[in-house]
C-alpha cells in the first residue's frame, strides 16, 4: 500500500512541480527559454524520485550526494550553458522541497 501512495503522491506532485518549474523558467530562465526540454523534465523527475526513495528509506545523506552531483555537473557545464545562477539554485531547492513534501505526505498516508 505504501508504494501505491508513493506513486500517487509522485504523480500529483510532478504535475504541480511541472507547473511550478514552467513558471520559474518563465521568470528566471534565459531569454532563449522556449518549449520544455523533455530530457531536463525526465532528469528532474528522476532526481526527485531518487531523493524521495532515499528519504523514505531513512538515508538523509542522499541530500548531500545530490548537492555534490549538482555542483560537479554545474561546474563542467558552466562555460557552455547560460542558465542564470538564480534559476539554477531556485530549481534545485524546489526539487529538494518537492521530494521532502512527497516523503512527508507518503509517510502520513501510509500510517
Amino acid at each position: 500500500m505504501k508504494y501505491l501512495w508513493m506513486a500517487i503522491a509522485l504523480v500529483i506532485g510532478e504535475l504541480v512541480a511541472g507547473l511550478t518549474f514552467h513558471l520559474l523558467k518563465r521568470y528566471l530562465g534565459t531569454k532563449q527559454s522556449g518549449d520544455p526540454n523533455w530530457e531536463s523534465v525526465l532528469k528532474g523527475i528522476l532526481e526527485r524520485t531518487t531523493l524521495l526513495v532515499g528519504l523514505l528509506a531513512g538515508f538523509p545523506h542522499v541530500l548531500t550526494a545530490y548537492g555534490a552531483l549538482k555542483i560537479s555537473t554545474r561546474l563542467s557545464e558552466d562555460q557552455k550553458n547560460h542558465i542564470s545562477n538564480t534559476y539554477f539554485l531556485t530549481g534545485n531547492l524546489l526539487s529538494i522541497l518537492f521530494a521532502m513534501v512527497y516523503a512527508m505526505v507518503i509517510t502520513m498516508l501510509a500510517k
